[in-house]
């Protein structure tokens, strides 16, 4: 079987088997890794909980935040493996709150702590 059929079959396994938050898109690609999922919500709170969910099906979970070089969208992102050892990346956009994201200048990419997707999943969380 090759690579792409791999990848495909992961991620249809792994949408089929949790109740995940909706996508607008899921970029499989056999000559680069990981599978990429682009998150279909809006708001800090509503990203901040999908990606909460995504947390718990993955494996080795680690968080990122970019603030895009225009300054105006966060992309705030998660990255880890399915339970079979596929590596996925889940992301949503959100607008840029100078009270959310203090010391996140444009165009830069921080690591971040999960737990912080917790905090903002609940509206009136901030600072990162």
């Amino acid at each position: 079987m090759n690579r792409l059929m791999i990848f495909l079959d992961a991620i249809r396994d792994h949408l089929d088997s949790h109740q995940l938050p909706p996508a607008a898109s899921v970029d499989v690609n056999a000559w680069s890794s990981p599978i990429t999922v682009q998150l279909d919500v809006d708001g800090l709170p509503e990203v901040s909980r999908a990606l909460v969910v995504w947390t718990q099906t993955l494996e080795d979970v680690s968080a990122r935040l970019w603030r895009l070089c225009d300054g105006k969208w966060v992309h705030l992102s998660i990255t880890g493996r399915t339970p079979c050892g596929i590596p996925v990346l889940v992301f949503g956009v959100v607008r840029f709150e100078p009270s959310v994201f203090p010391d996140l200048p444009a165009g830069v990419k921080q690591d971040m702590p999960v737990y912080l997707l917790r905090g903002w999943s609940s509206p009136g969380e901030v600072a990162a």
